[in-house]
């Protein structure tokens, strides 16, 4: 191959690649967003992902952000950590933010957020509930992928129909 193939090649690839990534982009956000409706309706979190033949190929699922403890009130907490931990807080009147994000690691995401230690509620921390799910994990199955490739290869995906690729005719 010479350098001018090698070149048109590169070309090729680089379009089909962006164009790959955008239809796989869209696609994601489809999929996320029926398991997010499908969760909602059904209470599913995973599911089984097979080729026409029901083989499995892959298990899809949403990933769960966690809620977190963030401040609600920076004098109260700050005041709190000047009481109770006097060598975490700074000279400018701030918390550590290594140790308060130590400390936070430590604390309960539920109800009122109080010291482990003592049970003190501590003034000015609140709970963020969790957000939606903003992505989901794609786990093949052993031999999912070989399984992918070799329906590629003889023809039982077309990738023409499964692409649909913009501006041109399937």
């Amino acid at each position: 191959m010479n350098l001018r193939d090698r070149a048109t090649r590169v070309v090729v690839l680089r379009v089909l690649r962006d164009a790959v990534e955008a239809e796989y982009r869209a696609e994601r956000r489809a999929v996320l967003d029926g398991l997010r409706a499908a969760r909602a309706e059904l209470a599913l979190k995973s599911m089984r992902v097979t080729m026409p033949d029901d083989t499995p190929i892959a298990t899809l699922t949403l990933i769960d952000p966690r809620p977190a403890v963030m401040v609600a009130d920076e004098d109260a907490f700050t005041g709190w950590v000047a009481t109770n931990h006097p060598g975490e807080v700074e000279t400018l009147v701030r918390v550590r933010p290594a140790w308060q994000r130590e400390f936070f690691a430590r604390l309960a995401c539920s109800g009122p957020v109080a010291d482990p230690h003592t049970g003190e509620v501590i003034p000015g921390l609140t709970v963020a509930p969790a957000p939606e799910p903003r992505s989901f994990s794609l786990r093949p199955v052993p031999g999912g992928a070989e399984r992918v490739a070799r329906a590629w290869r003889t023809g039982e995906i077309d990738l023409r129909r499964l692409l649909a690729l913009g501006g041109g005719e399937t």
